[in-house]
C-alpha cells in the first residue's frame, strides 16, 4: 500500500496537509473525499516521509499520560455528540476540533481516521495508551458490543469526574501542610544560620559560661553553616534513593506497607484505594465487562502493591469457584464496609449497584477525613513552628536575662 502526502480544503474552506495511504492515487482521493477533504495536491511520498510519518505515529503512541479531569470533558463532549444521533466517525472530527492541546488533537486525528477505515473505536483507542487507559478501552469495547456507546461514555465521564474531584480533594488537603513544613524548616535554617551566629558572638567576646540551652543551639548553628553543602547533599541523595527504591518490587511493598500503617494517613490511603476499587469495578461490571476481566483491569489502577496483590489472589479464588466477598476478606487488608457489602451484591445478584454504593460511601468518608485532618493540622503546625522558634529565641535570650540580673 503506497503512503501519499496531500494538500486540499477541507469541509469549512480551510487548507489542511497530511498523509494518507491508500492503494492508488484514485484511491486516496476518494478517501479524502469520503472523510469530507477536497485535495489540490497529491503525491506518493518518498521513504523519508513514510519513515517520518511512522516515527510521528510512535510519538503519538508514546505521548505523556493525560489527567482524569482532561480525559473526562473529552469523554463528555463525545458522549453528547454521540447522543444527539451524529455518526461516530462525524463526532470525533467535531470532538478534535474542540481540543486545544495538540498532541491529544492529532492522537483524535488518527483515531478517526482508523474508524473511518472500518476499524472499532475501542480497537483504535487501544494503540494509545497514554492517552486512553485500557479501563477506558474495554468500556468503550463493551459499550459498542451491546449498542450503548452514548450510555457508557457518560459513565466514563462520571467516573474520571469523581477521580478528577477526589485527586483535587487530596492535594488541595495536602498543599498547605506542605508549605508549612518547608516555611517551618526555612525559618529554623534562617535563624540557625543567620540570626544565631551573631547573637552568640557577644557571649562569646564576654567569655561568659553558657547555659545548656544555649550550648546546643550554638552546635547546631556551627553544623548547620560548616556543613550546610553536606546537608544539602543528603537530602538531594535521600531522595534519589528513596525514589530508586520505590521502583523496585521489595522497595514497593515496603513503602506501601509503611504508608498504609501511619496512623491517620494510612486510613485515608486505604479509604482512597478502596473508593478508587469499588468505583471502577461497579463501573466495568455495569458496562457487562465480566468480573475476572474487570478484575484483572482494575488490580492494575489500585495504587497500592499490597492491595493489588490481594486482588491478584482473589482473582484466582473467584476462577475456582470462590465468591469475591470471601476472597477479598482473606486479605485482612480491606475494610469491613467493603467485605458486607460485597458479599450482599453476591447473594441478591446486585453486585455493581453495591460496589457503586460502596464507593460513594468510602468517598463520604474521605472527605470528612480530609476536612478533620486539615483543621486539626493547621494549628497543630502553627504551634509547633512557635514552639520552635520560640526555644531557639529563648535559649539565645537566657544568657542576655543572666548577663542583666548579674549587672543589676
Amino acid at each position: 500500500m503506497a503512503v501519499f502526502t496531500y494538500k486540499a480544503f477541507n469541509s469549512r474552506g480551510r487548507q489542511v496537509k497530511g498523509v494518507i495511504d491508500a492503494e492508488s492515487a484514485r484511491a486516496a482521493r476518494q478517501k479524502l473525499k469520503a472523510q469530507g477533504i477536497f485535495p489540490t495536491d497529491l503525491q506518493e511520498s518518498a521513504r523519508t516521509d513514510v519513515a517520518r510519518s511512522e516515527a510521528q505515529g510512535y510519538s503519538l503512541r508514546r505521548t505523556r499520560r493525560i489527567g482524569a479531569g482532561h480525559l473526562a470533558v473529552i469523554t463528555r463532549q463525545l458522549a453528547t455528540l454521540v447522543a444527539a444521533g451524529m455518526p461516530l466517525v462525524e463526532s470525533l472530527k467535531a470532538l478534535g476540533e474542540q481540543i486545544d492541546q495538540p498532541t491529544v488533537r492529532e492522537v483524535i486525528a488518527e483515531v478517526r481516521d482508523k474508524v473511518n477505515e472500518g476499524s472499532t473505536l475501542a480497537a483504535s483507542m487501544r494503540e494509545y495508551p497514554a492517552v486512553f487507559p485500557k479501563l477506558y478501552v474495554n468500556m468503550v469495547a463493551s459499550g459498542e458490543a451491546s449498542g450503548s456507546l452514548d450510555a457508557v461514555l457518560s459513565r466514563l465521564a462520571d467516573l474520571l469526574e469523581a477521580q478528577a474531584e477526589l485527586q483535587r480533594k487530596v492535594i488541595s488537603a495536602l498543599t498547605y501542610p506542605i508549605l508549612m513544613l518547608v516555611l517551618c524548616f526555612g525559618v529554623i535554617l534562617l535563624l540557625l544560620a543567620y540570626v544565631v551566629p551573631q547573637i552568640t558572638s557577644i557571649f562569646e567576646n564576654q567569655g561568659a559560661v553558657l547555659p545548656l540551652p544555649t550550648r546546643i543551639v550554638i552546635g547546631l548553628s556551627e553544623f548547620v553553616q560548616g556543613y550546610w553543602l553536606l546537608l544539602v547533599a543528603a537530602i538531594i541523595g535521600g531522595a534519589i534513593g528513596l525514589r530508586s527504591y520505590s521502583k523496585t518490587e521489595r522497595g514497593r511493598k515496603g513503602i506501601d506497607g509503611f504508608l498504609l500503617r501511619l496512623p491517620v494517613l494510612g486510613n485515608l490511603r486505604l479509604k482512597i484505594a478502596t473508593s478508587r476499587f469499588a468505583r471502577n469495578l461497579g463501573m466495568m461490571l455495569t458496562s457487562g465487562i465480566e468480573l475476572l476481566t474487570a478484575l484483572a483491569i482494575v488490580k492494575n489502577i489500585i495504587g497500592n502493591v499490597l492491595l493489588e496483590e490481594a486482588v491478584e489472589s482473589a482473582i484466582e479464588g473467584v476462577r475456582e469457584g470462590s465468591s469475591l466477598a470471601g476472597e477479598l476478606n482473606k486479605s485482612e487488608l480491606f475494610p469491613r464496609l467493603l467485605i458486607h457489602m460485597t458479599a450482599i451484591g453476591e447473594r441478591t445478584g446486585q453486585l455493581e449497584n453495591m460496589l457503586l454504593r460502596a464507593a460513594n460511601a468510602f468517598e463520604s468518608e474521605v472527605d470528612s477525613v480530609i476536612a478533620g485532618f486539615t483543621s486539626i493540622l493547621e494549628p497543630v503546625l502553627i504551634i509547633v513552628l512557635a514552639l520552635v522558634v520560640g526555644a531557639i529565641l529563648a535559649s539565645v535570650m537566657l544568657p542576655m536575662l543572666e548577663m542583666t540580673s548579674l549587672a543589676r
